[in-house]
Parts: C-alpha cells; sequence; structure tokens
C-alpha cells in the first residue's frame, strides 16, 4: 500500500517504467548527493543526502544504492524493489550494481537545453566513467531528456488534484484582493493582501521566499518582472497582478487586471476595455488552439496574431508555458518560432499550462495581462481556472 504522500511518486515512476520499455531503455540512472539533481522529488518524493543512485527499471522493479544513513529514508516509501546500502566506496559498489545489471542501453540525467533534465553533476559523471570505464560508458550511455521531460508534463492525476487546489485557493485570494483594493494604496499594500491570504490558507508562492508579495504593477509606474513598490493607486490606474500559489508542491500560475475608475467614470475608458477585450480574445483563441500534436509555436501564432489584430505591437514573451511544481515548469513552450527549441515541442493529453498573451505598450498607453491555467486533453483542453471575462472596475469612492 503505497502512502499518500508517494502517491505522485508512484504515478511517475509507473509512467516511467512504461517510456523506458517503449524506448528500450534497460535502466534509468540518477546519481545524487545533497539534493543535487532536481529530478528526484518528482520522481521518489524524496532526495538524499549521502551518494545515492537510484535505477529505474522498465519492469517496475526499481532499486537504489544508498549509504545506511539514508537508508530509512527510501525504505519508509515503498517505492523500492531493493535498497542496496555501500560501505566506504560508493564507486566500487557502483560499478559492482551496473556490471550485475549490464545495460545495453543507460539513461542519464543530461541535457544542453532544460536544465530540469541536466541534474548530472561533472563529477558525478567522472565518478561514473571511472566506474563503468569511460569507452564502456560512450557505448551505452544515452540523455533520459526525452523520457524525463514527458514524466514532468504530463500530469498525473494525483498531480491534477493538487493543481486545481492551488488554483482554486488563487481565485479566493484575488477575490479578497479585489474586494479590499482601494485608491491610495501602494503596490507593496495591495500586494500585503495576497501574503494575507496564503498565510491564512496555509499555502505558500512557491519562490525562494515562500510568503514574498506577487507581482503587483500599477501599469502607470511600469509593468515589469519586479516587487511591488510604493506607488500608490489613483483613479484611472489599471493594476495587474500575477499570482503563483504552491498547495502541496503545485503551482498555479494566474494573472489578474483591476481598473480603478475616475471619479466621473461609471465604466472603464474605451481604450482601457479595448485592451482587456483583446487579452482575452487572444487567451481564447489559444486555448481553441490547443491539443495534443499541436506544436508549441502553433498555439503561441494564435494568440499573436489575435494581440496584432487588436492594434497592438507583438508580445514580447511566449504566449503560454507549463506549469506543475514550478510556475514555469520546464518541457514544451508556447512561444515564437526560432526562438528557442522548446517551442518545437509536440504537445501531449495531460499537460498543462498558463495562458498568457499579453497587451504591452509603451508611452503610458493602457497594458493588460490576463492568465489562466488549461489542461490539455486528448479532445483539446479544459479550463482549470475561472476565467476573467469582464475587467474588474474598483469605484473611487
Amino acid at each position: 500500500m503505497i502512502k499518500e504522500e508517494y502517491r505522485v511518486a508512484y504515478e511517475k515512476l509507473g509512467a516511467a517504467a512504461v517510456l523506458l520499455s517503449e524506448k528500450r531503455i534497460d535502466c534509468w540512472l540518477i546519481l545524487n548527493r545533497e539534493a543535487s539533481d532536481p529530478s528526484l522529488p518528482l520522481l521518489i518524493g524524496t532526495t538524499s543526502i549521502h551518494e545515492a543512485a537510484v535505477i529505474v527499471r522498465p519492469d517496475g522493479r526499481h532499486m537504489i544504492l544508498a549509504s545506511e544513513s539514508d537508508r530509512g529514508n527510501f525504505e519508509n516509501t515503498g517505492l523500492f524493489a531493493e535498497i542496496i546500502t555501500y560501505g566506504p566506496n560508493f564507486e566500487e559498489a557502483l560499478a559492482g550494481l551496473i556490471e550485475r545489471l549490464n545495460p545495453s542501453k543507460l539513461a542519464l540525467n543530461f541535457s544542453q537545453h532544460d536544465h530540469l533534465c541536466d541534474g548530472l553533476t561533472v563529477g558525478q559523471y567522472l565518478i561514473l566513467q571511472r566506474a563503468i570505464g569511460r569507452d564502456k560508458l560512450a557505448g551505452i550511455e544515452v540523455s533520459s531528456e526525452e523520457v524525463l521531460k514527458e514524466i514532468r508534463s504530463v500530469k498525473t492525476p494525483a498531480e491534477l488534484e493538487r493543481i486545481q487546489i492551488a488554483i482554486d485557493y488563487t481565485h479566493e485570494i484575488f477575490e479578497e484582493v479585489a474586494a479590499q483594493a482601494r485608491v491610495g494604496m501602494t503596490e507593496k499594500e495591495i500586494g500585503s493582501l495576497f501574503v494575507e491570504g496564503m498565510k491564512k490558507r496555509g499555502v505558500s508562492n512557491g519562490i525562494e521566499h515562500p510568503f514574498d508579495p506577487p507581482l503587483v504593477c500599477i501599469v502607470r509606474a511600469g509593468l515589469a518582472h519586479r516587487k511591488p513598490g510604493n506607488t500608490k493607486v489613483i483613479p484611472g490606474d489599471i493594476v495587474i497582478m500575477d499570482m503563483c500559489v504552491k498547495y502541496r508542491d503545485y503551482c498555479s500560475d494566474i494573472a489578474r487586471t483591476l481598473y480603478f475608475l475616475r471619479p466621473e467614470e461609471l465604466t472603464a475608458p474605451r481604450d482601457v476595455q479595448h485592451a482587456f477585450d483583446t487579452a482575452v480574445g487572444a487567451i481564447t483563441a489559444a486555448i481553441e488552439e490547443i491539443s495534443p500534436g499541436k506544436k508549441g509555436y502553433e498555439v503561441d501564432a494564435a494568440g499573436r496574431r489575435h494581440i496584432e489584430a487588436g492594434g497592438y505591437p507583438t508580445i514580447r514573451h511566449s504566449v503560454g508555458h507549463q506549469i506543475g511544481r514550478a510556475c514555469h515548469d520546464g518541457g514544451t513552450r508556447l512561444g515564437p518560432l526560432h526562438k528557442k527549441p522548446d517551442v518545437e515541442g509536440v504537445i501531449k493529453a495531460g499537460e498543462v499550462y498558463a495562458i498568457e498573451p499579453t497587451v504591452i505598450q509603451d508611452g503610458g498607453l493602457p497594458c493588460m495581462l490576463v492568465e489562466e491555467n488549461v489542461v490539455v486533453t486528448e479532445n483539446g483542453s479544459i479550463i482549470l481556472s475561472k476565467r476573467q471575462l469582464e475587467l474588474v472596475t474598483i469605484p473611487c469612492g
């Protein structure tokens, strides 16, 4: 019986075994020390302090070579058919294990393009060369990048449950903030409302400092990836808020926009409303385009065309990206062709994307960011977030 805390790891290792079998890879070797490989928390729900070698196998009988002091940690997971401890010489024990398995194709975590697939350090690779032999290793090694990207990208039922809860919390917090935001508040003060909402629910924003405020930008003060400042909201301001909530290691990534009415206004001015409508329409275009088999750049093009058709400059960033254990979770990206190789990735059912085609203008003209989260299905996509289809306006009184 797998413990609930390791349900994601159990599902991920099951998916890994299938992929290894399909690609005829005998073993997937993950070397780790002091949490050096970022794939381990995803694959086994924990990591090692000392040198360790995780062996993922297509038959599902996974193994680990670990220190005696790390052993209990891995036994507790219930994920391994065999746990082998080593004495004073890890390299010698690793050589014996590889000789016993005798793989003809050995997957290793190295990548030139994706840092989340590049967990094998140079030092560990040199250990492996000495243990196996330089020539023998060169004849059997392959990159695990294709396997690891798919395992990370295609979400399991347990992962989708956690992402949905993170999204639901994000909506609750946004609604609380919108109800309290007023003319005269600073970006920092609005950001602090988000932090209060996170603390009340026992969640974080998933970055280095878990209770840092999210991105809160008064457009007049400059739209950028920056911390909230001391600029105060005045009537006529557009305020963009971009927030990640992390629940049990899984993230949302949602953005919302507020408009603060001037005293004589009952609705937003035409140019502000047009910017909002264009951003929302671009999200719809991207959502309608996204489906299994499409390339990332094809979805980007659909959202980008809508922004440009609205009379705005082309988007400066990608139309979307994957979310999961991070709010930028690697894998296929919904970006323009020829920018980076990951935009040519093929979209798969089970991947979760943040969609954010943005209206960005200079010179004090209206900017607009709305961001939604969707999961790709065999028949298209399902929107996981509650879409912002109307511009939220805040009276100045």
